[in-house]
């Protein structure tokens, strides 16, 4: 029976900071109260249930859930590095990438997630973390200077996944 593997130690973490999580939290919380009692307040109007307010209502609850649903997912978004891979986290997917499979990590260039942290794997398939963009850079409470002066660099978060890579292909972070 062999040993069962080591839990993989976290290197980098790249997500959305406290701030900005509250900030959003805060602003769904004064959507639901700005929406919601105004709905019960027409349902009880004039002394009783009006047709208009169980409209009101049942309009109101759909937004309401949604605005709830997008502030849960918002809270998603997640890179990070560890010692038996890469983890990208969006609002709706996760993906571990083992060490084994990752060919390279670079900068992604393009117009919209300049910036970006891009894992190539073995295979070609190139998967981008939005979380790690020039863009969101102030969400994650980084500087975006980081990204250098065309916001195309390599800020933090690739530093990090280079510098995990290049320890696990000379055999610092456990077996090849």
């Amino acid at each position: 029976m062999t040993p069962a593997a080591p839990p993989a130690q976290i290197l980098y973490t790249a997500r959305p900071a406290l701030w900005a999580r509250i900030l959003l939290i805060a602003v769904g919380v004064g959507i639901v109260l700005m929406v919601g009692p105004g709905a019960v307040a027409l349902l009880v109007a004039e002394g009783g249930p009006s047709p208009w307010g169980w409209a009101a209502l049942g309009l109101s609850l759909p937004f309401l859930l949604v605005v709830v649903v997008l502030v849960v997912l918002a809270q998603r978004p997640r890179f990070t590095v560890t010692t038996s891979g890469i983890e990208i986290r969006t609002p709706l997917r996760t993906r571990r990438l083992p060490w084994q499979d990752i060919a390279l990590i670079e900068v992604d260039e393009g117009w919209i997630h300049q910036g970006q942290t891009m894992v190539v794997l073995r295979d070609g398939r190139r998967i981008g973390a939005p979380i790690t963009a020039a863009r969101s850079a102030m969400r994650r409470g980084e500087r975006t200077s980081d990204h250098g002066p065309g916001l195309r660099g390599a800020a933090r978060p690739t530093r990090a996944a280079i510098d995990a890579h290049r320890r696990w292909l000379s055999g610092d972070l456990g077996p090849r």
